[in-house]
């Protein structure tokens, strides 16, 4: 079966906008890659892979219920050692697998290690309660990142360096300020994250660098909502006019960027050969006048400018992107059924209403046609120049 590329490119050979070289270059490109892909370039899905992961946290999970389950049973010796042994084996274990290799020696790997992990997890937390260890769980969770992190170092895990890294950035939340980024803790988990990074990069851990950045911004969420309430109490303190200013600037600036994006390419700016940006932004910014609607700028003039900004985004990138085209269509139905719950109450109501929308749809269809019969004879008249 063709993919949607290979019939777009059939279809602008047929249309004649690329020639018959170019076609054919372009069509056998997409056939070796494809077959790249087939003869196993690209990572095929494992379900075992998944059983596997899964399978290594039901065990561990396994291990620390029923210890904590048999925990005043056990003596204490017996429970240090058996604790030792889990962490020992798991260690091993993974070290064992990885050295033998096998096609899914790496999986198998990490199974272990996330095992050995979640012993040292679970027996640290009942050591300390079995001799009234004083501490709270920042504390803990500290311990943890300090050794999951030299585990994971030590034998090259993905699992366990990512346990702590998640272990780090729920420490430095449960710290006296999270949201000050001028203090030791905040160096200490910063410090943290930029080890995982680092470690991604020199060794051989790729995706190491993802875990590493989604706990850094974990980590920053209690300053980014002390920043977003900082500008929130601001923004309430603006006047009414001065509120509506800047949301109408912004719509009118992502108007201006969807029109400039109609012929940008090669060499523009990344904001222009992304037309979606400028749409959302314009979203946000109708969203944003909704809320405000009043005296200044009553829900009667915001809602049709929600609708023109959806029929204008159509016009000018529709035809080119999918996104824009299902989100416009979806802002003008929501729009006016929005509408028509604030503003109609009965059947006469909703007719005129109808009415009225269809009378507007009609003349802007109008204006769209004569534009586009316009910009039609404009690049006819061009292309006979140049030629």
């Amino acid at each position: 079966m063709a993919s949607y590329l290979e019939n777009q490119i059939k279809d602008w050979h047929n249309r004649g906008i690329i020639a018959d070289d170019v076609a054919a270059a372009l069509l056998a490109d997409i056939g070796r890659s494809g077959a790249a892909a087939r003869d196993g370039d690209a990572k095929p899905f494992s379900f075992f892979r998944i059983v596997a992961i899964f399978a290594a946290i039901s065990f561990a999970a396994a291990i620390v219920m029923f210890i904590s389950a048999n925990w005043e049973a056990i003596p204490r010796l017996a429970k240090v050692a058996g604790i030792m042994v889990l962490i020992a084996g798991g260690l091993i274990g993974g070290a064992v697998i990885g050295a033998r290799g096998g096609r899914h020696a790496r999986w198998l790997e990490e199974a272990a290690y996330l095992v050995a992990g979640a012993a040292y997890v679970g027996g640290v937390a009942l050591v300390g309660q079995m001799y009234h260890l004083p501490g709270d769980i920042g504390q803990a969770m500290f311990g943890f990142a300090l050794g999951l992190g030299i585990a994971g170092l030590a034998v090259r895990s993905h699992v366990l360096a990512a346990a702590a890294l998640g272990a780090i950035a729920w420490w430095y939340l449960e710290t006296p300020a999270p949201e000050t980024l001028v203090d030791a803790d905040f160096v200490i988990f910063a410090a943290f994250c930029a080890a995982g990074y680092a470690l991604s990069r020199f060794g051989r851990m790729p995706w190491l660098r993802w875990v590493a950045a989604a706990a850094f911004l974990v980590g920053l969420v209690p300053f980014l909502f002390s920043v977003l309430e900082a500008i929130a109490d601001f923004y309430e303190g603006l006047p009414d006019g001065a509120r509506l200013a800047i949301w109408l600037a912004l719509l009118a600036a992502s108007l201006a960027g969807l029109w400039l994006a109609r012929g940008a390419g090669g060499p523009a700016p990344a904001f222009l050969r992304r037309p979606e940006t400028a749409f959302g932004a314009g979203l946000i910014a109708l969203l944003a006048l909704h809320v405000e609607s009043g005296d200044l700028l009553p829900l009667l003039v915001v809602g049709p400018m929600t609708l023109g900004f959806a029929l204008y985004a159509l016009f000018t990138h529709g035809a080119r992107s999918r996104t824009i085209r299902y989100v416009s269509y979806a802002v003008f139905v929501g729009e006016i059924l929005f509408l028509y719950g604030e503003t109609v109450a009965s059947l006469l109501g909703t007719a005129g209403f109808f009415l009225a929308v269809g009378v507007t749809l009609t003349l802007i269809a109008g204006g769209i046609y004569w534009a586009e019969r316009r910009f039609k004879r404009r690049a006819a008249i061009e292309e006979q120049a140049d030629g």
